[in-house]
């Protein structure tokens, strides 16, 4: 059967630093239903540590994929710091991916929801890719806040994946910062093990590990 996730979602999820066991099962004629679930040593988001006490995260999403390359999901993780305690975040995205020649493309919706404060906020996104390499931009209309990344992805000698993701915040008010993020991963079957490695100059160096299973 034919995979759900074009060149561009699989260069994405490589540049961002989020490359992990991914299995589809075919629900339909047209349509594919994916989910895993797996344990981060602490939940890193665009280079910063985003877990309480920098404590260990469980992590995974569910969703569902349309070959004509519509797809909704959910993703959850646990122990997040929000200011007022560890809390659960869900983030909800609507995407729609195509090719155009050897170009990927994407647009899509993200809303970040949290379980116990008002410090919900959501985005849209748009991005393109060419062979191993992905520029997407988001952007929170409330916050006036600019993010971009530029990601690099690809398979080292066959025995694991590699990415590398430049990231620059660019608020309405104040000054841009960047970050870098290198991510190192390898699949077993459907579990995956990876590395993650992030530095920003607020935050220093970030390090993470974790397993992810497949469903």
């Amino acid at each position: 059967m034919k995979s759900p996730f074009n060149k561009y979602a699989l260069g994405l999820v490589l540049g961002m630093g989020l490359a992990g066991a991914t299995t589809a099962a075919q629900a339909g004629d047209d349509v594919f239903v994916f989910a895993d679930i797996g344990a981060q040593s602490q939940y890193i988001w665009r280079a910063d540590p985003q877990s309480v006490n920098n404590d260990f995260a469980i992590q995974g999403d569910v969703g569902v994929a349309h070959e004509s390359g519509l797809s909704a999901s959910v993703w959850f993780s646990t122990g997040v710091d929000v200011g007022a305690g560890a809390e659960t975040e869900f983030d909800i995205t609507v995407d729609y991916s195509g090719e155009a020649g050897d170009m990927g493309y994407s647009i899509g919706y993200i809303a970040y929801k949290y379980t116990d404060s008002n410090l919900d906020f959501d985005e849209i996104y748009a991005g393109v890719s060419f062979n191993i390499a992905t520029l997407t931009a988001y952007y929170n209309a409330d916050a006036k806040n600019l993010y971009t990344e530029l990601g690099v992805g690809t398979t080292v000698a066959d025995m694991f994946d590699a990415s590398f993701a430049f990231g620059v915040n660019s608020p309405d008010v104040g000054n841009s910062t960047n970050h870098i993020t290198l991510n190192l991963s390898k699949d077993f079957d459907n579990i995956t093990g990876n590395v993650t490695i992030a530095n920003t100059k607020a935050n220093d160096t970030s390090f993470a590990v974790g397993v992810n299973y497949a469903f």
